[in-house]
C-alpha cells in the first residue's frame, strides 16, 4: 500500500475574490479511483460539512488505495448566514451547473467549483445534502436524461449499485419530464450524470440548520460504505444498527393540499401505506377538518414538510412511491 498523504488547498483553483474561501481537501493512496465528496452547497445543511470533517479525520488510518477529494463547503457565506441560497444573488447554487463564467455572481461560482472538479478527474461523486426535521436518510438515484439510450442504461445501472452501497433507502429521481423541470440535471450530482458523464449521488441525511451527531455518524457511514465497494478502504466500516426500508421507490411529492390549515400527519417517516390510506388531516385553527390526504398509490413516507401549515395546495411532504422491478 502507498503512503497515505493529507495535502490541503486553500480554495478551489482559480478562486479569488468572494470565491477564495472555497477549500479542498485531498488525500491520496496511490493508483485507485478518484472520488469526490461535496457538501453545503445549500448554506443551512450542515450535517454534510461535519461528515466532511469526520471523513477527512478518518482517512489516514481508513483510506487504502485512490484518491479522495473533499469539498466541506461549497456555499460557505450561505453556511455563515444560515440561507439555503448563495448570498451573492439570493439564488439556488444547486440549479446552476455547469455553472456559466460569464454569469451572474452564483452562476460564476458553479462555473468554478465544476471546472475545479473537472480538472481533478474524478470517477464518482458524492453531494451531501440534508431534508427536513421529520425525514428519513435516503440516496437519490438522478435521470440520464441527456444520454443516448444504451449510455443511459448503463449509468442508471451503475447509479442504482451505488446508490445501494450506501446502505440508505434508495430513491430515483421524479420521472424524467418533471426532472428537467424542476432544474434537477442542473443540480451538481445530475449535470455530474448528464453533462461529465461522471456517476453521481445526492444524499439527503439529518435536520437544516443542525449538526445532530446520529446524522453526521449516518452521512459518514453511507460515504464509507461507498469507498469501501469502491475497494478504496483497509476494511469496512461496521454494519449500521438499522437497515433500510427494502424495495424501489421513486421520489414523488405528496398529494397537495385543496385548502389551507394545519397538517397533522397520520404516519412517521418510514412508514408504509398503501392506495387510498389517510396520510394526514388538514385543520382550522379552531380544529375542524378541513381535508384528509389520501395516497394515489403504495409507498413509503419519506419527509414530513418543516413548514405545517399549509396553503391551498400546498404539499405537505415526500413520498416513495413503489415501482416495479
Amino acid at each position: 500500500m502507498d503512503a497515505v498523504a493529507r495535502r490541503r488547498l486553500d480554495a478551489i483553483q482559480g478562486a479569488a475574490g468572494r470565491d477564495a474561501g472555497l477549500p479542498v481537501v485531498v488525500w491520496s493512496a496511490g493508483p485507485g479511483p478518484t472520488v469526490a465528496i461535496t457538501a453545503n452547497v445549500h448554506g443551512d445543511e450542515v450535517v454534510g460539512v461535519a461528515a466532511a470533517h469526520a471523513l477527512d479525520d478518518a482517512m489516514s488510518s481508513t483510506l487504502r488505495r485512490g484518491t479522495l477529494l473533499i469539498y466541506p463547503s461549497l456555499n460557505p457565506r450561505g453556511l455563515q448566514q444560515m440561507v439555503r441560497v448563495h448570498p451573492e444573488e439570493g439564488t439556488d447554487l444547486n440549479r446552476l451547473f455547469p455553472g456559466d463564467r460569464q454569469g451572474g455572481g452564483t452562476a460564476r461560482c458553479a462555473a468554478l467549483i465544476w471546472s475545479d472538479l473537472l480538472a481533478r478527474r474524478p470517477d464518482l461523486l458524492i453531494d451531501l445534502h440534508s431534508d427536513s426535521s421529520v425525514s428519513i436518510p435516503y440516496a437519490i438515484v438522478d435521470r440520464a436524461t441527456s444520454l443516448r439510450p444504451d449510455a443511459r442504461t448503463e449509468m442508471e445501472a451503475r447509479l442504482e449499485e451505488l446508490a445501494r452501497a450506501t446502505g440508505l433507502l434508495v430513491l430515483h429521481e421524479y420521472p424524467p419530464e418533471e426532472y428537467v423541470r424542476f432544474r434537477l440535471d442542473r443540480s451538481l450530482a445530475g449535470a455530474m450524470v448528464n453533462h461529465a458523464r461522471v456517476p453521481a449521488l445526492t444524499l439527503e441525511v439529518g435536520a437544516r440548520r443542525t449538526v445532530d451527531p446520529a446524522s453526521v455518524r449516518t452521512a459518514t457511514h453511507a460515504v464509507l460504505r461507498v469507498l469501501h465497494h469502491a475497494d478504496m478502504l483497509v476494511a469496512p466500516p461496521a454494519e449500521p444498527d438499522l437497515a433500510p426500508p427494502s424495495g424501489a421507490w421513486r421520489r414523488a411529492a405528496a398529494p397537495r393540499s385543496q385548502t389551507a390549515g394545519l397538517f397533522t400527519p397520520a404516519l412517521p417517516p418510514g412508514a408504509r401505506f398503501a392506495a387510498g390510506q389517510v396520510l394526514g388531516t388538514v385543520r382550522a385553527v379552531d380544529g375542524s377538518v378541513r381535508e384528509v390526504v389520501r395516497s394515489e398509490s403504495r409507498g413509503i413516507v419519506v419527509s414530513w414538510s418543516e413548514s405545517p401549515w399549509l396553503e391551498a395546495r400546498g404539499v405537505p411532504g415526500t413520498l416513495g412511491l413503489e415501482e416495479q422491478t
